[in-house]
């Protein structure tokens, strides 16, 4: 190995090391706001702070430092979702997407042009990007640093405990932590992932496929109560994936499923790494905010129930949690904090939440759905020109022809 590069490797590890051991000289004993977790959902929170004029003492913390490592992401987003979301850099996109192409069991194929399209985005770019900005607006940023536990309020104040055995208290504590760390069991708010489903996918090169365009392919073998995913990850490359429906996985192996569907599909590729991970698809209206407390992003289940895409759902459920955060700070009675609660539940309904409450039952509909049905409405949705497909002419088209297919699609209508 060249010297230098040794050097900036053990460089590297050596000021980890000292940030740990020195993380007591760091850590603060009160913040007015403590952010826990820099996913999208816990940077924009941040974002929203800073944006808002900031003035108060903010901590943001998370158990790793997530752009150091390959995030399990397929990082696909929709362009109006994305850009209503958060500012949008230049540097975060690493292509557009213009068409959706969906593959049916039998290999019947239709390709859609959403009026919108969407992006490939560089999410680690990305967190690292919001992060830096918000380090040098004010707000502490602390990382690999595990939080443990956050204790019921005492006196207006919650304490936030960490792994290292050090506590600091705060006014607020939004919980941007995913779907698993499970803050906050003890008290009235959403604690419990909604219906976990698992995720296996690949980062692979040696391909070639449109770059503008996302592949769909469902199947009940290929992927039971899920679907199969192929998106462009720059020139040759792409991010191959294989998410279940949770009821099928005792009975289905991930892995082998995706082996089996590249083997099938894409003979030549060469995977650079493997992922695998847990999606929160269920969706309920419990409550996500409590006085003191703000849950957002994949611990308030916020990941649309069918197409399992959160990134923009986290990015917007925490910019809201940012400035629920705000007001909760300036404030003291019960009732004063309950009405922002409210506020901020309210707002994530209007804004998705209810929505998805809508996909969640269409997704245990669309269960039942025979294979025959996709493959029947893929072939007469074929006819139609690309240019011309839309959703008004899918819906018309299969009405009549595919009820049970229609059926399951009821709660959208």
């Amino acid at each position: 190995m060249d010297t230098d590069i040794l050097f900036y490797i053990l460089h590297a590890h050596l000021i980890k090391f000292l940030k740990a051991v020195f993380f007591v000289h760091e850590l603060r004993e009160f913040y007015d706001i403590v952010i826990i977790g820099a996913g999208p959902a816990g940077l924009n929170a941040g974002m929203h702070i800073i944006n808002a004029g900031f003035d108060k003492n903010v901590l943001l913390v998370d158990k790793i430092t997530p752009w150091d490592h390959p995030i399990a992401c397929a990082e696909g987003v929709g362009k109006l979702g994305f850009e209503g979301s958060v500012k949008v850099r230049k540097s975060w996109i690493r292509q557009e997407i213009k068409y959706a192409r969906f593959h049916a069991p039998d290999g019947s194929v239709i390709s859609y042009k959403d009026k919108n399209g969407g992006y490939i985005i560089n999410r680690a770019l990305m967190q690292k990007e919001m992060a830096s900005q918000l380090e040098s607006s004010g707000i502490q940023c602390l990382f690999n640093f595990k939080v443990l536990q956050i204790q019921p309020p005492d006196k207006g104040l919650r304490t936030v405990v960490f792994e290292n055995g050090r506590k600091c208290k705060a006014r607020v504590i939004i919980d941007a932590s995913g779907p698993l760390c499970c803050f906050g069991k003890e008290e009235k708010i959403n604690s419990k992932p909604g219906d976990l489903e698992p995720s296996y996918f690949a980062w692979v090169e040696n391909i070639d496929i449109e770059q503008d365009h996302i592949h769909i392919y469902a199947g009940k073998e290929l992927a039971p109560g899920g679907y199969a995913w192929v998106f462009p990850r720059g020139e040759n490359a792409a991010n191959i994936g294989i998410v279940l429906g949770r009821h099928s996985v005792t009975h289905a192996n991930l892995r082998v499923l995706l082996d089996n569907f590249l083997s099938r599909h894409f003979p030549s590729v060469k995977i650079i790494q493997r992922f695998a991970g847990s999606i929160p698809c269920g969706f309920k209206k419990v409550p996500i905010a409590i006085p003191g407390f703000i849950k957002t992003g994949d611990a308030a289940n916020t990941v649309n129930p069918i197409s399992r895409a959160g990134i923009s759902e986290a990015l917007l459920c925490g910019g809201l949690a940012g400035d629920a955060a705000l007001k909760m700070v300036g404030k003291e009675t019960n009732k004063q904090l309950l009405t922002i609660c409210n506020e901020y539940q309210n707002e994530w309904f209007k804004r998705r939440g209810n929505r998805h409450f809508k996909l969640a039952r269409v997704k245990n509909s669309l269960l039942v759905v025979p294979d025959e049905d996709y493959n029947n409405g893929t072939r007469l949705l074929s006819s139609i020109p690309r240019e011309e497909l839309t959703m008004s002419k899918i819906f018309r088209a299969s009405l009549g022809r595919f009820p049970r297919l229609v059926w399951a699609l009821r709660h959208l209508m």
